[in-house]
């Protein structure tokens, strides 16, 4: 008989409903992080400065704000996991999407002082994923509330509180470091930011789509 969701399936899969994000555990093998982490590490040279100093609603239904980080490519290692079926599985039912579908991913390097302003990802990121390659990473800005708002909507936002909004509206999300999980969220429908770094940090990301 079909008892439905087992009780270990229910809370990640409301943690998603209600706030956008999840911590999806046991995914990523220490081995595999270790070969992520040395991948980033030796493609350091390779970064490409992600800078700009504008505030716009783009045509998909993102939004942007001043950013200065750099991103690298991502090698074979990456990759790998951004195809990985256990992963994929793993998404689709934290998140309850069924047809998710990976986009690729890239590691961003933060150095001192570097940030993303309060932001959505592209339309392709119906799902994010990350993972802290360094224990430096800071947390993330997050506002739940401010799921699937407009574009004039979060301008007002950047007008009223700045590009790293704080207060009891908004809260932060932590990722974890090498034990195994990923951070999961909606990165395109709930709007986030990294404030300025306070030393340099790693940080790979993956994009999933929903057909």
């Amino acid at each position: 008989m079909d008892t439905g969701p087992s009780a270990t399936q229910l809370p990640a899969r409301a943690d998603w409903d209600k706030t956008g994000t999840v911590v999806v555990p046991d995914v990523l093998k220490r081995a595999r992080f270790r070969a992520i982490v040395a991948e980033a590490r030796e493609r350091i040279e390779r970064v490409t400065p992600h800078i700009h100093d504008h505030t716009a609603a783009h045509r998909d239904g993102s939004f942007a704000s001043p950013v200065h980080c750099g991103f690298i490519e991502p090698g074979p290692a990456l990759e790998g996991l951004a195809w990985d079926k256990q992963l994929l599985a793993a998404l689709r039912e934290a998140t309850g999407i069924p047809r998710l579908i990976p986009r690729g991913g890239a590691v961003v390097l933060y150095g001192e002082g570097d940030f993303q302003g309060i932001h959505t990802d592209s339309v392709k990121s119906t799902v994010t994923v990350s993972i802290a390659l360094t224990e430096t990473l800071g947390p993330m800005g997050w506002a739940p509330h401010l799921r699937n708002a407009a574009g004039d909507t979060l301008g007002k936002v950047v007008s009223d509180y700045g590009l790293f909004p704080s207060g009891d509206s908004f809260t932060a999300l932590e990722h974890p470091f090498a034990d195994g999980s990923v951070r999961a969220f909606a990165g395109y429908n709930v709007p986030h930011w990294r404030p300025p770094a306070k030393e340099r940090a790693l940080l790979a990301t993956m994009s999933f789509m929903d057909l």
